[in-house]
């Protein structure tokens, strides 16, 4: 509860972006004039991230420098406090929390204003997006969101490089978010500026589908961040880049050293747990126009004996009439369209988004009237007018506004329950998160500091506990020695990435490269949120061995 104190302190600080205060509003300040400059001044609080401001009433501004408690009486903070809920109807923001607190001096009404949530988005579809290093991964998604061909320089990715490090080796260090709108009649809506919030918001009011993708580092050092991606962000469809100049040449290296041409060992890591996560994925082959005719036959010869390898057919796509070919079967999982592509040409970029606003949206997701569930990936605290926000991919179900969650597990095994207060998209306020949506939760009534990467969140009512043991059912895909009862590789699953130990291989005493086994693995530190039929990952620092996890032991 506010006390006078808090109220001088906030006095204090004094007016601000988030903060308003006023003496009293009377049925004057419904007049026109008045009106609108009341209903500007709400919207401007309530306009930026954390989308709300504090507004006060009983407050006397003295000269615009200072503030003091006037107060007021109990039927006049009645009508103030009418008047201001028919401002805030206007300026569509409503008022979610509401406190009045005696002074000495009369009553100050304390308000929480909140801008209107915009109702959910009516199609989503997301993309993983994986490849090697230097593959043309931002450059594509660049141009992608855009709308323009590349300058050769570099330009369609800027947008997406915000960290130091990145800018300055211009190469993707973490997994970066972007999406393509498109309106009703199936076009695209492509911003001037990328980074521009308002644009952001105006191209989300007006899409009718959206297509968001991930883009991860294609590095070797980064491979926990890709892993991360394609098992936590919990995508529909995946798509990798194939760089043409280079994958021949990697190619033929690969066909000196064993005489066995084949694909470079990061292109096969990226197809192997694409298709672990049995979702449907596209490969591009990217940088054709750089690709001498002979390498391009090779990459695409070796790279259909790869897909036929693990049971896919794949079909390439050159022009528009061959898509709708496709959409009818992509979603079974079996056709791998192939897509030869430059971020140069403007044809290239239309045929890939051609491609992507046909294919349909929640392939793999379950149906909306399952149970929610989302696993945190990213936490931020400290965040002005907020408790906790957390980001992450809406695994299955609808988390709505208001809704109670529960969170975990903690070290204790235990999950507490919250509140979601509000919930984003790409920084735009909505009601509501299905299935596939990304999503900013700010959650109230628990404790941040016990919030982690990893955790889930799910309705209250749902019997959910944390697993210390399980067992797995895995292949060894690459492990230069044997792999034995001991052995502590971390594994990731979701967003979950924790050290587990080895304690138990069935039917054998140890594994090499190529073998199957069932196995009992446990957790180091702390319990986690799986379940049977969970895909994992095992890896040190690189993928080691992938597996279905097949019981929970305790």
């Amino acid at each position: 509860m506010t006390s006078h104190d808090d109220i001088l302190q906030i006095l204090k600080n004094g007016e601000d972006h988030h903060t308003e205060f006023k003496r009293r509003l009377t049925k004057a300040d419904l007049k026109k004039d008045r009106r609108e400059k009341l209903v500007t001044r709400i919207k401007y609080l309530t306009c930026e991230n954390p989308f709300e401001g504090l507004f006060l009433l009983g407050i006397d501004d003295i000269a615009g420098k200072e503030w003091e408690i006037f107060g007021i009486s109990a039927p006049a903070l009645k009508v103030a406090e009418d008047v201001l809920k028919e401002l805030c109807e206007e300026a569509a923001v409503e008022i979610v929390e509401e406190e009045q607190v005696e002074t000495p001096k009369g009553l100050v009404g304390i308000y929480l204003l909140k801008k209107l949530a915009a109702p959910e988005i009516k199609e989503t579809c997301s993309v993983n997006i994986a490849g090697r290093v230097n593959s043309g991964k931002s450059s594509l998604v660049g141009a992608l969101v855009t709308g323009k061909p590349d300058d050769g320089k570099g330009r369609s990715r800027s947008f997406l490089l915000t960290h130091p490090q990145e800018i300055t080796r211009g190469q993707t260090a973490d997994i970066h978010l972007s999406f393509l709108g498109f309106d009703e009649n199936g076009n695209p809506i492509h911003p001037v500026n990328p980074l521009n919030k308002e644009e952001s918001a105006r191209i989300l009011d007006q899409s009718t589908k959206i297509v968001t993708f991930f883009d991860a580092p294609g590095h070797r050092e980064f491979s926990k961040t890709m892993i991360r991606s394609i098992l936590g962000a919990d995508a529909q469809y995946g798509l990798i880049l194939v760089p043409g100049p280079e994958e021949a040449r990697l190619i033929r290296q690969e066909e000196d050293r064993t005489r066995i041409p084949r694909l470079d060992e990061i292109t096969r890591e990226h197809l192997i747990l694409m298709s672990s996560q049995q979702a449907p994925f596209f490969v591009v082959i990217s940088k054709v126009d750089k690709t001498r005719a002979e390498d391009f036959e090779l990459v695409y010869n070796v790279l259909r004996t790869s897909l036929k390898d693990i049971g896919k057919i794949p079909i390439t796509v050159r022009s528009p009439d061959e898509i709708q070919l496709l959409v009818k079967e992509i979603q079974h999982g079996v056709i791998v369209p192939v897509v030869p592509f430059s971020a140069l040409d403007s044809t290239s970029i239309a045929l890939l988004t051609d491609l992507l606003r046909s294919v349909p949206s929640n392939t793999k997701h379950a149906s909306p009237t399952d149970s929610a569930c989302a696993y945190v990936d990213k936490v931020y605290r400290g965040i002005k007018g907020t408790n906790v926000v957390v980001t992450g991919t809406v695994k299955s179900g609808i988390f709505k506004t208001g809704q109670t969650v529960k969170v975990g597990p903690e070290k204790n095994n235990q999950f507490q329950e919250g509140r979601l207060f509000s919930i984003e998209m790409f920084k735009k306020r909505i009601s509501a998160a299905r299935a596939g949506d990304l999503f900013g939760f700010d959650i109230k009534d628990v404790d941040k500091h016990t919030i982690r990467r990893g955790q889930m969140i799910a309705d209250p009512e749902e019997q959910v506990q944390g697993c210390r043991e399980f067992e797995a059912n895995i292949v060894v895909t690459r492990h230069p020695t044997r792999i034995a009862v001991g052995y502590t590789p971390v594994l990731q699953c979701h967003t979950i990435q924790q050290t587990v130990v080895l304690d138990r291989i069935y039917d054998a005493d140890y594994l090499c490269v190529g073998d199957f086994a069932r196995v009992r693995l446990r957790f180091m530190v702390t319990p986690e949120a799986v379940g049977v039929d969970d895909r994992i990952v095992l890896r040190e620092e690189n993928t080691r061995a992938i597996g279905t996890i097949v019981a929970i032991i305790r």
